[in-house]
């Protein structure tokens, strides 16, 4: 197990467009941005597609913190550039110096100190970036994976299920069924399972072939 008491020295937010967790962010022709039922689809000119109302204006959120001995954690989330804003301009206080254990106490701090203006939406995004960002560092400095320090893992494997228009697609990649969002054949139950990762942290890799758009402390927006 690694040495603790380390302290955090650093903590980075990107905006990614086009994909990533804000999987609504997708070109005009993706089955996702197609007609598909929403609370807009009363108003005509926004019932042909989602995009139409803005529903990819989010955009991915990335947050980085790293320890004063180079190692780096990172959560992903939804709420591109305002939550971006808020873990740098205002979050970044709970964060930045602190111990890499204290991650209850860092949430409770941004949680409350954020009650006038947050406690859901994009401000929630931003908190839960952080959050994530923190027991994947912990779960580094500690060689462990999240699981473990969280009580240990209870199964070993878990089952997932796939929305899409192509439930054989599903199928082929494991999932034990797909959910179909449109108004089309019913979803085909297939059989599949996904193991547990043993890896440190979430056990996940960033992958920086996409474009990240760093949002530096004092950014205008």
């Amino acid at each position: 197990m690694a040495l603790m008491g380390r302290k955090i020295v650093d903590i980075r937010a990107y905006v990614v467009e086009g994909g990533g967790a804000d999987y609504h962010d997708q070109s005009e022709d993706h089955w996702i941005v197609q007609q598909i039922a929403t609370p807009m689809s009363i108003y005509p000119e926004y019932k042909a597609t989602r995009t139409s109302f803005g529903i990819n204006a989010r955009k991915t959120l990335v947050v980085e913190v790293e320890s004063d001995n180079g190692v780096v954690g990172f959560g992903i989330t939804t709420g591109g550039y305002p939550a971006a804003w808020l873990v740098m301009n205002h979050f970044d206080r709970f964060v930045v110096g602190k111990d890499a254990n204290e991650i209850e106490k860092i949430w409770d701090q941004m949680y409350r100190a954020s009650l006038y203006y947050g406690r859901k939406g994009v401000v929630k995004n931003a908190i839960s970036a952080i959050d994530l960002a923190l027991w994947d560092l912990l779960g580094k400095l500690r060689e462990e994976p999240v699981y473990a320090m969280l009580g240990g893992k209870v199964r070993e494997e878990l089952t997932f299920y796939a929305t899409g228009p192509r439930p054989d697609l599903a199928k082929d990649m494991g999932f034990v069924g797909g959910k179909i969002p449109l108004l089309k054949d019913e979803p085909m139950p297939v059989n599949g399972k996904l193991k547990v990762s043993d890896k440190p942290g979430f056990g996940l890799e960033l992958n920086r072939d996409k474009a990240l758009v760093q949002v530096k402390k004092g950014t205008r927006l």
